[in-house]
């Protein structure tokens, strides 16, 4: 049997059989190359258009092109503003990373902050170029598999489930809104506080429940019972702002 050339998973040159270095570019070749691949925790956030199919099949593609340049610039200046990575556009889909391949110690908030800037530039776009562009958003927040050397190349910086859920959570989103896995609510708080929007826990149901049976009790001060001490902001959030005005 004829032996294989070796293909160089750097510059994808082939090498004959037995090299061990690429002679195209001098990566070492073989399985004892280390993938340089890491975990980490990142906040993945996907940005949609809502409603994009429905108005392209009545458009000249001319002008879908222009239009999705329009929208991929905006979505990525916010996203870069904010220190994330945009991974990669999917048609009229925006997928960035936040926390890899550097981490801030803030990166949900980041993600969250980020998908709401983009959310108000689309609205800002519409006015500017009378367009009638809807958008929704989703950050989740989880491990992922991250490799830079594979981003260069073409592929994905960051692999894992947190991708998966933050692109499933996008499409149960409403037009306009960002919603936030369960994983970073706090961070969802702290940036929508500081943006002066409000916010609203989904799928949390049942800390509510618990909240609203605790302020019942402690109408004065009642928060200090609801803080856990490594989130001294849930004080100052809207989910309490909600139960003072409720009690």
């Amino acid at each position: 049997m004829a032996a294989v050339e070796i293909q160089c998973a750097k510059c994808s040159g082939t090498n004959p059989p037995g090299a061990r270095f690429c002679s195209s570019c001098g990566a070492a070749l073989g399985d004892s190359v280390p993938r340089h691949e890491e975990r980490k925790l990142v906040s993945v956030l996907f940005v949609d258009l809502v409603g994009s199919t429905a108005r392209a099949d009545k458009a000249d593609p001319e002008d879908v092109r222009d239009v999705l340049q329009i929208y991929h610039r905006e979505a990525k200046q916010c996203i870069e503003r904010y220190g994330g990575v945009l991974e990669k556009f999917i048609g009229d889909a925006v997928m960035a990373v936040f926390g890899a391949p550097v981490a801030h110690g803030d990166d949900a908030e980041r993600a969250v902050r980020a998908g709401l800037r983009v959310l108000e530039g689309i609205e800002r776009l519409n006015a500017e170029h009378q367009l009638d562009l809807e958008a929704r958003a989703a950050v989740n927040t989880g491990e992922a598999l991250v490799s830079v050397e594979h981003a260069r190349t073409g592929g994905a910086l960051a692999t894992g489930d947190v991708v998966n859920t933050a692109s499933r959570l996008q499409t149960a989103a409403p037009p306009g809104r960002v919603v936030v896995g369960i994983v970073s609510p706090f961070a969802r708080w702290n940036a929508l506080a500081a943006l002066g929007r409000t916010a609203y826990a989904v799928g949390r149901d049942d800390e509510a429940a618990v909240a609203y049976a605790r302020a019942a009790k402690i109408v004065d001060d009642f928060s200090t019972a609801l803080i856990p001490q490594r989130v001294a902001t849930l004080a100052k959030s809207p989910v309490v702002r909600e139960i003072r005005a409720a009690t």
